[in-house]
């Protein structure tokens, strides 16, 4: 990901037309650097470079990790205002995203019963996230009914709603989520972790010792917790 940005930064200073703004803008917000690349959006807007619609999805996640909930709002009503760009389904779950983490979770569910597409597991299971930061219930059992009814077989739906569930102490509602587990044969996925060392990506699954070094890295923890 450096690399790709040190060749776009390169370019862009060549030849900065829609696609080298464009491709910079992404990079930068993939990278968390959102405040930056809402700088070359801007500077795009100044040089009168038309933006499509691939430039407003780097635009909107570059909102999300610089925090800017209402300027995502603005920037997501100025596709269609300006530059006649139809809001796409990636639009609709970027600014989905960052109402729920901003708590606005009634906005985003007002946002998604008007989207004019069908809806799809990532706006969904964004805004399932989203009502687990901030506990709420309520929206979280609307979200993952819409959820199981799209994807049924998604173990990890029922997970969160089930810990919602005991986290209000709500035991009737966990059984049940459970035993409709048991009758639609769904598992709970195991954890998961990836790790690059030197070049190596090494992944661990919870309770699977396939790893080669599994014996020296549980010795490992063995003597880390013992200290």
């Amino acid at each position: 990901m450096v690399s790709l940005l040190l060749a776009c930064t390169h370019l862009g200073a060549l030849e900065k037309d829609v696609m080298t703004l464009t491709a910079l803008i992404v990079v930068l917000a993939m990278c968390g650097q959102g405040n930056k690349a809402l700088e070359y959006f801007y500077e795009m807007q100044i040089r009168g470079v038309k933006p499509d619609a691939i430039t407003f999805v780097g635009v909107l996640v570059a909102c999300s990790h610089a925090g800017l909930v209402d300027e995502r709002i603005s920037h997501f009503n100025l596709m269609s205002e300006k530059y006649g760009i139809r809001p796409s389904i990636e639009h609709y779950g970027c600014l989905v995203y960052i109402l729920g983490r901003a708590g606005r979770i009634a906005k985003a569910e007002e946002l998604i019963k008007n989207m004019p597409m069908a809806l799809d597991h990532f706006v969904l299971g964004g805004l399932l996230g989203a009502c687990r930061i901030h506990d709420n219930l309520e929206a979280a059992e609307r979200a993952a009914q819409q959820l199981l009814e799209l994807l049924p077989d998604n173990g990890g739906s029922y997970v969160i709603l089930s810990n919602r569930y005991s986290s209000s102490r709500k035991w009737k509602k966990v059984k049940r989520i459970r035993e409709l587990m048991a009758e639609r044969n769904i598992k709970k996925p195991p954890g998961c972790i990836l790790i690059e060392v030197d070049g190596v990506v090494h992944e661990f699954v919870k309770g699977d010792p396939s790893h080669p070094q599994s014996s020296e890295i549980y010795e490992m923890v063995d003597d880390m917790i013992n200290r």
